[in-house]
């Protein structure tokens, strides 16, 4: 970058004097120390929050986290979610190095989330403090103004709340946080030690890609950076590019090897990505030029803020769609203008580049995200909006950057007085919005009571909500009556999501579980079967939850229809056969039965309620001898079993041993008054 990009013609007060070089370097490291300070003041809040969304899934319900440092070697070569819920949500996704973070704090601090929230924190002020650098070495020809400026935006810029807020998304903070120090010293190595340098930013730019797969994105961007704001030889592009590209085969490769395995599963892809419903190809890319759109937009005016995107909050659009349009429109003609001002070397041109190549992985325009959008995915495009913010606010004010103005503070505000007001506005602006957005993310219900009003139209913002009533507020409140209307919210919540996706089982699951615990059996019994109906392998908690409410409406043919459920996809098959050898006992099929009770001891033979219920069975039969023999079985397995102490005195009053009978009658008494003690 050339001089002549940023305005640069001195005040006609302003006596040209040469830089002091000590003076600019007092004044560059006091600019970063207030980076650093604004960067974890302004989210230090979060330091008080607890496990938010998915920080589950890859911290504290993640069984190889919790190993530690152990669980490293394991790290490296599995998928990302492979710890959580034995391996079942996996993607397949490759993203080892916030996981090898988030082991060695397991380590030292198990399942403690304020320690991880400050260490989250820390890294974010961190992150903001080497992009200030980076954007210094940029810009060194210059002085510490732009950076300075740029910087600031980008670290009170509330599209970042999710990121810094939501301990999972350490996987964007490292991304980011390698990329621009590839960056750096790629840039570095074309004045000074360039096998060194250039060997650093390409370890660099391998971090940023296992921290996430959109790192991947530096590979033209390292070479863009390098062409923009150095004067380095073709020769030494091309090198920088063949070496970058070399480590992406690298990571490529490694990514394969780990992931062959695994299938990517895409069942409910639409319900997190409205894209994937669309009807075409045309329909699919109109809607992804909309949603590049949103992104412009929502960093022009970050309100109002939402952790949930997905179907159908975003429409998918067709090709005569106005949305559509304005979205092809505008990425168009910024994509234009970008390329023609590329020989020029204009920031402004670098800033729009920056922001649709490191967008591009997450725009659906070439495959199919995760997800509809997140303003999580801002994280780093964000930093080319900010570039040419800072452009236009310098330009606009006719800032003063000649190394000569200014070698404090003081003077570098009083020579720049209008740009400093008016970033002052805008800084404060973005400081509310980030502060009170901040509050949101304390915890679970928070957050999804919060932003369903904003994302009305989600399933999933309401079924979430509805969930997270019932886990999160539910289970703590002491009053019966605000209990009930809690119950009711989280039913018209269930809903409203149904409303949007009415073909979704966990909705109607959930709203089976709610009519239980409001004891209306027949309407839990309906949405059931409602959610069996829809999945043809449902989950195995309802044919237990079910089997309950036929028995109790005595409709046994059901139960034993629902617990052979249970038993052929193996959940709870002890459980499911206790029950079915209690439904045959009370419609008098005693062989029947006992057959269930033996098999549940075959499959766990700790089951003292198989071996109980065994005994009595036995015991109805005059089969003494074989019921004491079980009543024993299961004392072995718990010797504190009042009940069972009770059954063996009733078995020796059966025989006829009052002895005996009075001894175990005796023991259980003596044992009911202790645990009343």
């Amino acid at each position: 970058m050339t001089k002549k990009q940023i305005p640069s013609k001195p005040k006609a007060n302003t006596v040209a004097i040469p830089a002091d070089p000590n003076a600019l370097k007092k004044l560059k490291i006091s600019l970063g120390i207030i980076i650093g300070l604004f960067a974890f003041i302004i989210y230090a809040q979060s330091i008080s929050f607890k496990y938010t969304l998915d920080d589950h899934f890859v911290i504290s319900d993640n069984e190889i986290i919790k190993q530690g440092l152990s669980s490293i070697p394991t790290i490296l070569k599995t998928d990302y979610f492979l710890g959580f819920n034995n391996g079942d949500y996996s993607g397949p996704i490759y993203r080892p190095a916030s996981l090898i973070l988030f082991a060695i704090e397991w380590q030292f601090f198990p399942d403690s989330p304020h320690f991880y929230h400050f260490i989250h924190v820390l890294l974010f002020a961190i992150t903001c403090l080497i992009l200030y650098l980076v954007l210094c070495k940029l810009f060194e020809s210059q002085n510490v103004l732009f950076p300075f400026i740029c910087t600031l935006i980008y670290t009170l810029h509330p599209i970042h709340t999710e990121v810094v807020n939501s301990l999972k998304s350490g996987d964007e903070l490292l991304c980011f946080l390698f990329g621009i120090l590839s960056v750096y010293f790629a840039v570095k190595s074309v004045s000074e030690k360039f096998k060194l340098n250039l060997s650093l930013s390409a370890l660099c730019y391998l971090m940023s890609s296992i921290s996430k797969e959109t790192g991947i994105t530096f590979l033209i961007i390292i070479p863009l950076t390098v062409y923009y704001f150095t004067d380095a030889s073709r020769k030494k592009i091309v090198t920088i590019s063949i070496v970058t590209l070399a480590v992406s085969a690298i990571y490529l490769l490694i990514r394969y090897e780990v992931l062959q395995s695994i299938k990517l599963n895409t069942g409910d892809t639409f319900l997190y990505n409205s894209l994937a419903g669309a009807t075409s190809f045309i329909s699919r890319e109109a809607t992804a030029f909309y949603v590049l759109l949103r992104f412009i937009l929502i960093l022009i005016f970050p309100h109002p803020l939402t952790y949930d995107y997905n179907y159908s909050q975003i429409k998918v659009q067709s090709i005569s769609d106005l949305p559509a349009i304005a979205g092809i429109v505008v990425s168009m003609v910024l994509g234009i203008y970008a390329l023609v001002k590329l020989p020029k070397k204009s920031i402004v041109s670098f800033g729009i580049l920056f922001f649709f190549i490191t967008i591009s992985p997450v725009s659906n325009l070439f495959i199919l995200n995760g997800a509809s959008m997140a303003e999580r995915f801002l994280f780093t495009p964000s930093l080319g909006f900010c570039m040419v913010l800072t452009y236009f606010l310098m330009k606009f004010t006719k800032a003063e950057t000649r190394l000569f103005s200014f070698h404090n503070i003081s003077t570098m505000l009083r020579i720049n007085s209008t740009l400093f007001i008016m970033l002052f506005i805008l800084l404060g602006i973005y400081s509310i919005k980030t502060f009170s957005r901040n509050t949101i993310w304390k915890d679970n219900f928070s957050i999804y009571d919060h932003d369903v009003e904003t994302s009305d139209n989600s399933a999933t913002a309401h079924s979430n909500l509805a969930i997270s009533i019932l886990v999160d507020v539910y289970p703590y409140e002491k009053n019966e009556d605000i209990k009930q209307s809690l119950l009711d919210k989280s039913i018209s919540e269930f809903n409203k999501s149904i409303a949007i996706y009415p073909d979704n089982a966990k909705m109607y699951e959930g709203l089976g579980l709610i009519y239980m615990k409001k004891n209306d059996n027949e309407n839990a019994k309906k949405n059931y079967e409602k959610a069996i109906q829809l999945n043809s392998i449902p989950d195995m908690t309802i044919f237990e939850n079910l089997a309950s409410i036929y028995r109790s409406s005595k409709q046994y043919e059901k139960e034993i229809s629902c617990l052979d459920s249970m038993i052929k996809y193996n959940h709870k098959a002890d459980i499911a056969y206790i029950r079915k050898g209690v439904v045959y006992g009370q419609t008098g099929k005693d062989s029947l039965s006992n057959e269930m009770f033996l098999k549940a001891i075959s499959i766990n033979p700790k089951s003292t309620e198989a071996l109980k219920d065994l005994g009595v069975n036995y015991g109805t039969l005059k089969q003494y001898k074989k019921a004491l023999e079980y009543f024993n079985k299961s004392l072995a397995v718990d010797s504190t079993d009042v009940e069972c102490y009770k059954f063996i005195g009733m078995t020796y009053q059966n025989i006829g041993d009052t002895q005996k009978a009075k001894q175990y009658f005796e023991k259980a008494n003596k044992m009911n008054g202790g645990q009343q003690r």
